[in-house]
């Protein structure tokens, strides 16, 4: 498919996770009907990353996938000791983190020095009343950039992991809209940036 055509059609459609990026990085990556639970990595204090994994749990819950969350504070994410105890304890040998840019670097060196792969890896930096995302995935030769409303994000991003996780033939209701939300006032007054990613231990 042509590049561009394909960036105007996930723009277009609203839902990322119906993308081939997905559909491809889930080929590529994941024995197809795996039923172990993935394990969400949250960086507690951050609103924005709480945001987030709070509409993951929903998105996956509502998709049928199973997971278990942990939450850790940014000192805990850059300790060596704590990170290894958290990639011990993967159930499904997936993991998803949410979480600020050196930890996020952290994290997955650690998990890349015990063999790990990284299916996707998401920037989501936050102004006023947007959110701009930078993808990049093992399926695809270069990146993908896009904006969403603050509004927005959360649940696109959601239906992203969700789809890759999942694969093409997911129950991830693609038809279904966008749910939009008035921010967190508490998210909306930091901007910032995060890093999320998906990764195979």
């Amino acid at each position: 498919m042509d590049r561009r055509n394909f960036i105007k059609s996930l723009l277009a459609s609203g839902v990322l996770g119906s993308s081939p990026l997905a559909a491809q990085a889930a080929s590529d990556l994941f024995a197809p009907g795996t039923a172990q639970p993935v394990l969400i990595v949250g960086q507690s204090g951050l609103p924005h990353a709480d945001e987030l994994v709070a509409r993951l749990e929903r998105v996956f819950a509502a998709a049928g996938i199973d997971y278990v969350q942990a939450r850790a504070s940014g000192g805990e994410l850059t300790d060596y000791t704590h990170v290894i105890v958290l990639l011990d304890r993967v159930p499904g040998r997936r993991v998803i983190g949410v979480m600020d840019a050196a930890a996020a670097l952290i994290f997955q060196e650690l998990a890349a020095a015990r063999g790990a792969a990284c299916a996707l890896s998401t920037h989501h930096r936050f102004a006023a009343q947007e959110v701009r995302h930078c993808c990049i995935s093992a399926g695809l030769d270069t990146s993908i950039v896009w904006s969403d409303s603050l509004a927005d994000h959360a649940e696109r991003i959601g239906r992203l992991y969700a789809g890759t996780l999942a694969g093409p033939e997911s129950a991830v209701d693609r038809s279904a809209p966008v749910v939009r939300e008035e921010p967190d006032r508490a998210a909306d007054a930091t901007p910032g940036s995060l890093v999320s990613f998906l990764i195979t231990v």
